[in-house]
């Protein structure tokens, strides 16, 4: 990163030069002189690198000698803070160290003295170098013209310019039946920065597209220049809640076929640069027995793969037209309306954007990187700038030109984004707080306040489109191929990616790096002895044979190794406890999990008190709670005051009960255990398991709306003791509630729910009433009746056999999961379905227009014989899915006079002797497993005929069967567990996106 952030590199030397440490320690006067001397030189550097920065983006000769000059002060910069950084890390390392009486050992003091002399000498030389290119004296002020706009609010950067009739062309593709292609491939071809992500991604969210339930399964993959199985499988099989050992091929591709079978499916291909036509043969062969009308969405820079993989012409995206650029650039280098008065600007504005080429990104960056610029002179320098006259490959000068524009630090941050992998899901937190770690972001204040910095700084990069939002989670960013080229390029040797056994290719001057492989690359010591940060993907158990020499590692990731034990210069219990002294870590922000370790490891664990100073943020999972010995040591631990998103706190329940030690607590002192474990306020997600306490604790039970404004979602799992909730009504935002096996419980309350869109209850045995409506003073002093869950729209049931809604269910309710009651338990439900208007002419509470129960599962219902009369009111259902239900016998007739039922889905059902398909003249899709009574000898549907049912699955086969080793369902050899996985997979893929896009 030697360009452009030098400037702060030198700034964070000289303040620690500036340190009164140096004085403490007792260090020798030659170092005291060499470091005066350094501080000297240093001083003099700093206030001519911002001339030298600027004009070491320029195009020429001038440049190349300059940005030589500055890789050499940034790599003796870099040496400079290594040092101080050693220094001082030994000084806090010894015992005593600070003291005069204990000064360090002299041995030590002499091979810093001479490490810091050969320094002074290394950066005199480079200060002396300075003069050659008669670099203009300038202050931090240069910098001042950047501003931070106050809210993206500002402009709508969502509303798209110019692409109205390509998206209407791919939308019209994806409807489209009538096929000779089982499964139709649409490339979308185009130049880089064209927008063809943003145009499928317009497409794949239509309505027209995601209603009506017209695909089964619709998955997303970025698939950049990893075209292969594993790349597609990571997507699809969590759209399809599915799971596979991906580093088997075999049972990867066995996994994606059973996946992909007899579904309709939408696949969008994203970003595509495979031209090896046998590769996508092979690919495409998962797909070959997906439904009629399934359809793979391909974007691509080359006419090649668009070639290669097309059944239907490619749609190419063309540039935009001048008119369509400055809209894009006027909407973010102005206020509405603003442009009027800056008619000057407006024209060279104008001039700008003819230099974009047409490509929206470049017109973004350039429209952002104005908005605080309002003179002639600075408009004109954009519009003048030799940066246009680049030819650096795949970088836009449009981009380049923005990234001048950054201050030294934003430079830094964005710098250092280059090492993740092109198309990487880039985790807000954890991108904050790797620029923490790592320096780039500084404060004298407190840890918040450098996480304020840190948000600020994403804010900036989204503001200029060099980062964009994943628009599947707000707390996730993606970087364009284009921006990446840039961030590499600036970059440069000091961030490596490293794929496959490309470790050869390591330069010297590396700081950052990141392995993706499972190949253990052999990085040379003296690499590895610089490495600032060391980050792990998909990487191998032997990661740590290099760790020892890495001594100035300010941040190690193994998240995404094989790694089973740490090495022993990071003493572990393997997870059963936390290594003592993990409290002095106070510099750690980022703790996943904490595991309170049992009381006979005490002397080689953490007692959970050693959170106390540790300003987590983030998510923490507390495990092993029943390990506490002590109430004190919880109250210790100060959650109360880290600001964390989500918290787990787990009680290992048989260990607790099961287990001998005398040290468990009594349920008393569990409680106070839970009372002192309070969290802070910003808190999003509290997820409480194993609790072995009678009642709640105060905070949740008395002051919740107060203590958790913000809580968004809770879960409360294996708590055998507790017979009442907490007033979880008074949590304004709350989104999602998911209780479990609390089997004391009889009521949920009768608060308000004014946010709730998912509940899900399991295993709640004595869970009665459920009241949905509360009266409450209207308007002229009348009662009034009004829903306690107005946005409630899933609701899943599992072992609830005397729940029962009280008057009705949640108009709003659209899916509703019904398992493993009775037949008379799920007729009294499904009665309260109704709406309630129906039958209490005093009530209006009328589902929404287009609105209603629209998927009805039942699984595992006890003696159900015949489907209960209640069913035949649902008149807004759409998909009906029954599973397991052994005892059923016959669907009744009536069951065609819902009109509006699209899909029906029956298995597992081994009694069901009689189906009245001919009856439902609206059924589009049908789908039998297991069922071998509806069936005759030679595999055909008695009793009734399906020839009006446009899809038809029986046994996971398309019907009627092929003449070629045709078989009959009774033939078919599948297990009912087979089957029932092969059913749900349909089912809970729609279910999963619905809980993502919820």
């Amino acid at each position: 990163m030697a360009e452009g952030i030098a400037f702060d590199l030198v700034k964070g030397v000289l303040g620690k030069l500036g340190s009164a440490l140096w004085d403490e320690i007792g260090l020798l006067r030659s170092f005291k002189d060499d470091a005066d001397d350094l501080k000297s030189d240093f001083s003099a550097i700093q206030v001519v690198l911002l001339d030298a920065e600027e004009r070491s983006s320029s195009v020429g000769k001038e440049s190349h000698g300059l940005n030589d000059w500055l890789r050499k002060l940034k790599d003796a910069a870099y040496d400079a803070d290594d040092l101080l950084d050693e220094i001082r890390t030994e000084a806090e390392k010894v015992r005593g160290f600070l003291s005069r009486a204990n000064p360090m050992h002299l041995k030590f003091k002499r091979k810093m003295a001479h490490r810091m002399k050969e320094l002074r000498e290394k950066i005199g030389k480079i200060a002396e170098q300075r003069h050659k290119f008669g670099l203009a004296e300038v202050g931090p002020g240069r910098q001042a013209e950047f501003k931070r706009s106050d809210s993206f609010s500002l402009v709508d950067e969502k509303k798209i310019v110019g692409r109205d009739d390509d998206k209407e062309k791919i939308v019209k593709l994806l409807l489209q039946t009538n096929s000779d292609h089982d499964v139709l491939v649409i490339p979308i071809v185009g130049l880089g920065g064209l927008g063809k992500t943003t145009l499928a991604r317009l497409a794949f969210d239509d309505g027209r597209v995601t209603g009506q339930q017209r695909f089964d399964l619709r998955a997303w993959v970025c698939v950049s220049t990893d075209f292969d199985i594993k790349t597609i499988a990571r997507s699809v099989m969590s759209e399809a809640g599915e799971k596979c050992d991906l580093d088997n091929s075999d049972a990867v591709g066995h996994c994606l076929v059973r996946i992909f079978s007899q579904k309709r499916f939408l696949l969008v291909l994203d970003d595509v640069w495979n031209e090896d036509q046998e590769k996508w043969e092979k690919l495409k062969v998962l797909f070959k027995d997906g439904k009629q009308g399934s359809k793979i969405l391909v974007t691509t820079r080359s006419k090649k793969v668009a070639t290669i993989m097309k059944t239907v012409e490619p749609h190419h995206v063309k540039v935009l037209s001048d008119d369509d650029c400055w809209t894009l650039f006027k909407r973010l280098a102005f206020e509405k309306g603003e442009e009027n008065d800056y008619p000057s600007l407006v024209e060279i504005g104008k001039q700008i954007v003819e230099k974009c080429g047409g490509l929206p990104l470049a017109a973004n960056a350039l429209g952002s990187m104005m908005r605080f610029k309002r003179t002639e002179n600075a408009w004109s320098a954009i519009r003048d700038s030799e940066i246009w006259r680049l030819e650096e490959g795949t970088i836009l000068p449009s981009l380049k030109l923005s990234y001048i524009q950054m201050p030294s630090a934003l430079k830094q941050c964005f710098g250092y984004c280059s090492i993740f992998p092109k198309d990487y899901v880039i985790n807000k937190d954890d991108l904050i707080r790797q620029w923490i770690a790592l320096g780039f972001i500084s404060s004298h204040e407190t840890w918040t306040s450098m996480e304020d910095i840190g948000n600020e700084y994403l804010n900036d990069l989204l503001w200029m489109s060099f980062l964009q939002d994943d628009v599947e989670n707000k707390y996730r960013y993606r970087m364009h191929d284009l921006v990446h080229d840039l961030a590499q390029s600036v970059a440069r040797e000091e961030v490596a990616v490293i794929f496959g056994e490309e470790s050869t290719g390591i330069s010297e001057g590396c700081r950052y790096a990141s392995i993706h492989s499972s190949f253990v690359p052999q990085i040379p010591t003296t690499v590895a002895q610089r490495l600032r940060a060391l980050q792990f993907r998909n990487s191998g158990s032997l990661i740590m044979a290099f760790y020892s020499e890495a001594k100035c590692l300010r941040l190690l990731d193994l998240r995404g190794s094989q790694i089973s034990m740490l090495p022993s210069s990071i003493d572990c219990w393997e997870l059963k406890g936390m290594p003592r002294g993990i409290g002095k870590l106070l510099s750690l922000q980022e703790l996943s999990v904490f595991v309170v370790g049992k009381q006979d490891r005490v002397e080689h664990c953490a007692s959970i008190s050693e959170l106390e100073h540790l300003k987590l943020v983030g998510g923490l999972e507390i495990k092993g709670l029943e390990n506490i010995t002590s109430p004190v040591d919880a109250k210790a631990a100060n959650l109360i005051e880290k600001k964390l998103r989500s918290l787990k706190l787990d009680w290992n329940v048989l260990s607790a009960e099961e287990g001998t030690d005398s040290t468990v607590l009594p349920a008393e002192e569990i409680e106070t255990v839970l009372e002192n474990l309070q969290p802070h306020q910003k808190l999003e997600e509290l997820n409480i398991r194993g609790y072995g306490g009678g009642k709640f604790p105060s905070w949740m039970m008395n002051r919740i709306g107060s203590c958790l404004p913000n809580l968004v979602q809770i879960q409360l799992v294996n708590m055998s003791r507790c017979c009442s909730l907490p007033p979880l009504g008074q949590l304004p935002f709350l989104k999602q509630l998911f209780i479990r096996n609390m089997p004391a419980i009889t009521n949920l309350g009768v608060d308000k729910f004014p946010a709730l869109t998912r509940l899900r209850l399991s295993r709640m045995p004595v869970l009665r009433e459920w009241v949905t409506v509360m009266t409450v003073d209207g308007k002229e002093g009348r009662r009034e009746r009004v829903p306690i869950f107005p946005c409630l729209t899933h609701l899943s049931l599992t072992k609830c056999p005397q729940f029962r809604p009280e008057p009705c269910l949640p108009p709003s309710v659209e899916d509703l999961d019904i398992s493993g009651t009775s037949s008379e338990n799920l007729s009294l439900i499904l009665e309260c379905v109704t709406p309630l208007d129906e039958r209490d002419a005093a009530v209006s509470l009328q589902p929404p227009p287009n609105k209603g129960l629209r998927n009805l599962t039942i699984t595992k219902c006890q003696q159900l014989t015949c489907l209960p009369e209640s069913l035949r009111g649902l008149t807004s259902l759409q998909s009906l899915r029954i599973r397991g239900c052994h005892d059923l016998e016959r669907i009744e007739d009536w069951l065609g006079e819902l009109s509006d039922l699209q899909s029906l889905s029956i298995h597992g059902c081994s009694s069901l002797r009689y189906l009245p398909a001919h009856k439902m003249t609206a059924l589009q899709e049908l789908g039998i497993g297991n069922c071998p009574l509806l069936f005759d000898a030679d595999g055909r549907f008695v009793d009734t005929s399906v020839d009006h049912i446009k899809y038809i699955y029986v046994d996971g086969r398309k019907y009627p069967y092929e003449e070629e080793g045709s078989s009959s369902p009774k033939e078919e050899k599948s297990s009912p567990k087979e089957e029932e996985k092969k059913s749900w997979t349909s089912y809970w893929s729609r279910s999963n996106w619905l809980a993502r896009r919820a």
